[in-house]
């Protein structure tokens, strides 16, 4: 399998603490003056954010087409952060429902995993680096503040059902991979960093990804399980008609 040289950011040092710092101060701001849910400009609010998640996802292919970095092996939005910035479109601009179940729990964790090991596939100028720390602070925060602050809702019983279509995606994604030479996801050889949760060659580091996927995926879904949909009750009628 092919590799390429990916940059690196060091973790504790400048960059990466900028980040680390732009993460806090999304988290700040739409935790304490963003409206929530119950606000009268919230619907403009979920439109305009959409669109400036996709707006800065564009910039980032304006910034490499126009400076030839640009290529199918590492531009694509196939990384798990990528495609979240488009579930998220679709759910903030697109109205789809589905969209919000899948990104809760893609973004917050999958964004997470990047600020403390991030790689960049691009050089670190102010451009790209400002990019990059936008589009995963937005896939950590936003699906996070829909739900606790935006009063949105997961599906009961939701669980194992992200889990199989987390590794259906996977496996479509390490095909995509064999075709064009790349590797997103990591799923095709490990991701250029030291990650405690990345050990051993292909594909025995594998295993211990999904292991690591359902633990952190069931910690979340247990730390938001007051905000799932209510369980329906049936009534005595109901159940005489059922039967």
């Amino acid at each position: 399998m092919g590799k390429w040289e990916m940059v690196v950011v060091e973790v504790g040092g400048p960059i990466w603490w900028a980040g680390m710092g732009l993460l806090a101060l999304l988290f700040l701001l739409f935790f304490t003056l963003a409206p929530s849910k119950n606000h009268p400009k919230f619907e403009g609010w979920q439109k305009a954010l959409g669109w400036i998640i996709l707006a800065n996802q564009s910039w980032y292919w304006i910034m490499a087409l126009s400076d030839g970095s640009f290529n199918v092996r590492e531009s694509l939005p196939l990384h798990m952060c990528g495609l979240s910035q488009f579930l998220l479109f679709a759910y903030l601009v697109l109205k789809q429902k589905w969209a919000l179940p899948l990104v809760a729990f893609w973004g917050p964790l999958g964004g997470i995993q990047a600020f403390l090991t991030p790689a960049l596939e691009t050089a670190t100028t102010i451009g790209y680096v400002l990019q990059f720390y936008l589009a995963h602070s937005a896939v950590v925060v936003v699906p996070l503040y829909l739900i606790l602050r935006g009063g949105a809702r997961l599906p009961r019983r939701l669980f194992w059902r992200i889990i199989g279509l987390t590794n259906l995606v996977g496996f479509t994604i390490m095909a995509i991979n064999s075709m064009l030479g790349s590797n997103y996801w990591y799923v095709n050889q490990p991701p250029p960093v030291n990650h405690p949760l990345v050990q051993g060659a292909w594909p025995y580091y594998l295993i211990g990804l999904e292991l690591a996927v359902v633990v952190l995926f069931w910690g979340l879904y247990i730390l938001l399980r007051g905000h799932r949909e209510p369980a329906l009750h049936r009534t005595g009628t109901q159940e005489a008609e059922a039967a």
